[in-house]
């Protein structure tokens, strides 16, 4: 998720993805294959009043140097920042009624939030996540992504949403340690960010890169997405076949997924898709990762690319910034090829 990003693109849709060039993501913590038809058990169901029991809260400070207070468990669900609501809607988000002073902000008392992880951690699968809204506003940076405990980047790390304040489309990005595959199947448009660089490294030792595409879907972010009702984002992680990211809208979502009964070969092109093979073996390079939801403010992509008027630092004091700064969900599903 180290995004920062001027939003300057070039377009590449292809009727089968074939090969992106993709600018790097700076500052960041994180041949078509053919696609088999498996069957898919259902492992894990994040859902319902005891959703957070399977989750670790993060409390230490931001590494994407954000001007944010990660709050744990405790302090989280006392404020409201992490809850399951009545309908049994899981929601994460900001603190919208604190108000915080110049000399607090200065001093480095700051906005509390909220980043968890899953206790568990996946070397691969389906992985299918219902989201209601996602938060927008000016100084947000939220993220639903994966990554492993330790050793970052060497595990690499899957962003499948993620934008800044009130980015109008999502940003998927995919990080490597130390190695360019020769080739990335990846749809949707390629996020041009640094004049000159290598766009088709998506190896984050170099010029702490990533491989970033936008999601061609105007429904598929912000104020957009919230307004029509949200929609499910998939992530296929096979090891044999590559990493997809799909993302439909709340009215085209496919009966199987609704269904329970999911089949990723029915569901045409991807918006992103990382394939096995060449020199990025996804089994050596994708491992031990733990799911992750997160909202910092400001930091090293938000920070950079504000412009919502005053400073970065000073509209995180301001509580009415933060008003539809929450992650709304309704479970996230994970099954396994059977």
């Amino acid at each position: 998720m180290f995004s920062f990003i001027y939003f300057a693109f070039a377009s590449l849709l292809l009727s089968l993805p074939l090969l992106c060039s993709a600018a790097p993501l700076q500052y960041r913590r994180s041949q078509a294959s053919p696609q088999k038809r498996d069957s898919y058990t259902l492992q894990d169901t994040y859902a319902g009043a005891n959703f957070f029991d399977s989750w670790t809260f993060f409390d230490s400070s931001d590494p994407t140097d954000g001007y944010v207070a990660f709050r744990n468990q405790s302090a989280a669900m006392s404020q409201g920042l992490a809850k399951v609501d009545s309908n049994g809607t899981i929601i994460v988000g900001v603190d919208s009624t604190t108000t915080l002073t110049t000399d607090q902000l200065n001093a480095g008392e700051y906005r509390g939030s909220v980043r968890i992880s899953t206790q568990k951690t996946y070397n691969g699968g389906l992985f299918i996540y219902d989201v209601i809204k996602m938060p927008v506003g000016c100084t947000t940076w939220p993220a639903i992504w994966s990554t492993a405990t330790d050793s970052w980047p060497n595990n690499g790390e899957i962003d499948m949403i993620e934008g800044v304040h009130e980015s109008t489309q999502n940003q998927v990005s995919i990080w490597l340690g130390g190695v360019k595959p020769s080739s990335r199947s990846i749809s949707g448009s390629v996020s041009n960010l640094v004049e000159n660089t290598d766009y088709s490294n998506c190896d984050s030792t170099t010029n702490d890169n990533g491989c970033p595409t936008m999601d061609p879907t105007q429904n598929g972010w912000g104020a957009n997405f919230n307004a029509n009702g949200g929609g499910v984002f998939a992530k296929l992680w096979d090891p044999e076949v590559g990493i997809k990211i799909w993302h439909f809208t709340r009215s085209n979502i496919p009966a199987d997924i609704t269904s329970k009964n999911p089949d990723p070969s029915s569901w045409g092109n991807p918006v992103s898709f990382l394939p096995n093979g060449d020199n990025c073996d996804i089994a050596s390079r994708f491992k031990d990762h733990m799911l992750i939801i997160d909202i910092t403010l400001c930091g090293d992509w938000a920070g950079s690319s504000y412009s919502c008027g005053g400073t970065c630092l000073a509209a995180t004091g301001d509580p009415s910034n933060y008003v539809d700064a929450q992650f709304m969900l309704n479970s996230i599903l994970v099954y396994q090829a059977s």
